[in-house]
């Protein structure tokens, strides 16, 4: 089995290291893509067609995509042929529309402290945003990932597709997640 998987807005590649490692001892093939930081104002093709350059040839990966990277997991789907779609603890596009629209409209979607935290700068907001649930030796580790991939062009764009991808689409919830809201999201990942 191949996986790709995608790192979100506060977390390098190095972020997956503990899963890649769990991954490949299960004798999957393993890439963690790195997310250009220094082109903020691409769109969600730009950055699908980033990953696709980092793959490598062969069988269908099964591609994952955290956080904000939920934004371009379905386009990549639309440039490479992918097995299976997972989004982390992740946000979902919506076809043609434009996410930062969604936001304004339904502000629930986050937990209610989250919005303009930016957990990078700061060690007291990455441990209560993001490592709040580790134990210390995972949370130091954690804190040495740390790493800002600002994707606003994705989010003020309308998403490039018509239609989700027709692929087997799977979300796991992060249930103690302080930034996205659980409950909202397992709720509009039932229409995928």
């Amino acid at each position: 089995m191949r996986v790709c998987l995608i790192h979100g807005s506060t977390q390098g590649p190095h972020g997956w290291d503990l899963l890649a490692r769990e991954l490949m001892a299960w004798g999957a093939k393993v890439v963690a893509v790195d997310m250009p930081v220094d082109r903020p104002s691409e769109g969600a093709e730009f950055y699908a067609n980033e990953v696709v350059k980092q793959m490598p040839a062969g069988e269908a990966p099964v591609v994952v995509a955290h956080s904000s990277a939920g934004l371009i997991l379905p386009v990549v789907a639309s440039r490479i042929k992918v097995s299976r779609l997972i989004y982390l603890a992740a946000v979902i596009p919506e076809p043609g529309k434009v996410f930062l629209d969604r936001v304004k409209r339904t502000p629930k979607m986050f937990q209610p402290d989250w919005p303009g935290k930016d957990p990078t700068k700061s060690e007291e907001l990455a441990r209560h945003f993001l490592f709040h649930d580790c134990d210390e030796r995972t949370a130091r580790w954690a804190m040495t990932t740390l790493r800002l991939w600002m994707a606003t062009g994705v989010a003020k764009e309308a998403c490039p597709l018509r239609q989700m991808p027709a692929i087997p689409t799977d979300y796991i919830s992060g249930t103690l997640d302080r930034a996205l809201n659980p409950v909202w999201w397992e709720e509009a990942a039932q229409s995928l």
